[in-house]
């Protein structure tokens, strides 16, 4: 059977995410890694669409993408561009080529699917749906996925010398048996970075970064990892309106580097409030949260977990009013989540005299969770200045709250090196 769409896209991390998607929905799809064998099997196979990545060695995808549709035999096959590379320059010239649709790398799942969708039924052609549904859903095997803690303190200069709880600044880590998936940049990487050096496990990472604030990217220009160039980094994190994600990264990288780019392979990806795709099986939702600046909070579905970061996020609680929705909406998207990490930031006696600063009182985080049905809520983000007493005693009123309201939720306070199995 001829194949609907043929991918062209060295990369076999995103290729077989985009061939996922599509067999996914019902198309025959084809994946080729080798552009220069590419326009030969095109031609014999005829598809409906092609999928062309630009950066690929032998033949890129512009020059590809010009020779098809310069070809009498493939000029009707319509074309999108996904690409990383994008360029105004890049577009232009994808558009004057004859490409359909150019298409940005990380790319939303729900618009990509739509936009193969509507160039496949101007040609007529509608995915290949199953005749008839099995009788029951096969039993999904469920790979194990931890979660580490490497750091989760508010930085200040108020912070105690020692203390049980650690004083590092945001950083988790979540492992699959295939891939390591990094939340933050704080101090509290370098423990990370000292673990991955030593393993040798993990050579791709992913590093999302909530926002900009010191306590969140403040040891990206010492880890260990950026410094190896065996490894490659994925970065991925917001632009503010006056400053470009590229140039955020620049100045907190100088600081380690200075005017030199680090040894290890870096590509960046400016994110949206949108869900993508980043990886087969692998989905990655982003919303904004409630704290000053451009700040993102990530959802994780992978291995059948759901898995929510969100550590500098002002709930209202009690607070709240008619007018601020922003409970309701954070928790009509993290609902039923297997794993939660959350700004707990204040008792709730400093919380009144902090509210409005972007962060949220450990009891309204632990009323989120048990209403939205958290199976279990991290507390993290802790003031600077709270002692091992403080934290515990705030541990304890966190439990006494879940058993006085029968919530289902199992909250545990963050501290570097706690380990959680999802």
């Amino acid at each position: 059977m001829a194949a609907q769409i043929i991918i062209v896209d060295d990369d076999p991390l995103v290729g077989g995410l985009t061939l996922e998607l599509l067999t996914d929905a019902g198309y025959s799809a084809l994946l080729l890694a080798d552009s220069l064998k590419a326009q030969d099997i095109i031609k014999a196979e005829k598809p409906a669409l092609v999928i062309l990545d630009i950066l690929m060695p032998g033949l890129d995808g512009l020059t590809l993408l010009h020779r098809l549709k310069s070809d009498p035999a493939t000029k009707p096959i319509r074309a999108i561009i996904v690409s990383g590379k994008s360029f105004e320059a890049e577009k232009r010239r994808a558009a004057q080529y004859g490409a359909e649709a150019f298409i940005e790398k990380p790319y939303d799942v729900d618009l990509f699917a739509q936009k193969v969708e509507e160039l496949m039924k101007k040609q007529g052609v509608e995915a290949r749906k199953p005749a008839l549904a099995p009788a029951a859903p096969a039993p999904i095997a469920r790979a194990s996925v931890e979660a580490v803690v490497w750091g989760c303190r508010a930085s200040g200069e108020a912070a105690p010398a020692a203390t049980r709880y650690g004083t590092h600044t945001a950083c988790v880590s979540v492992e699959t048996p295939s891939n390591l998936f990094i939340f933050d940049a704080g101090s509290g990487i370098s423990l990370l970075g000292n673990e991955l050096m030593k393993n040798g496990k993990h050579k791709l990472l992913w590093l999302f970064l909530t926002h900009f604030h010191p306590d969140h990217v403040e040891g990206l220009a010492n880890f260990p990892c950026a410094r190896d160039k065996d490894y490659t980094l994925y970065i991925s994190g917001a632009s503010d309106p006056d400053k470009p994600l590229e140039q955020e990264l620049k100045t907190v990288l100088e600081a380690g580097f200075g005017n030199l780019m680090p040894p290890a392979k870096i590509e960046l990806y400016e994110l949206m409030e949108q869900t993508y795709a980043i990886l087969p099986g692998v989905r990655l939702s982003v919303f904004y949260a409630n704290h000053p600046g451009t700040t993102l909070a990530y959802i994780l579905q992978t291995e059948g977990r759901k898995i929510v970061y969100c550590p500098d996020s002002e709930l209202y609680g009690e607070y709240g009013t008619a007018l601020q929705d922003y409970d309701e909406k954070i928790g009509a998207a993290c609902r039923g989540a297997d794993l939660m990490f959350h700004d707990g930031r204040y008792t709730a006696e400093d919380y009144k005299k902090n509210r409005n600063s972007g962060h949220s009182s450990f009891l309204a985080a632990v009323d989120f969770a048990g209403k939205n049905l958290i199976k279990t809520m991290v507390l993290v983000h802790q003031d600077a200045s709270y002692t091992d007493d403080t934290l515990e005693a705030m541990d304890k009123e966190a439990q006494a709250r879940v058993d006085k309201r029968g919530y289902k939720v199992k909250v545990l306070l963050g501290r570097e090196g706690l380990r959680i199995t999802a």
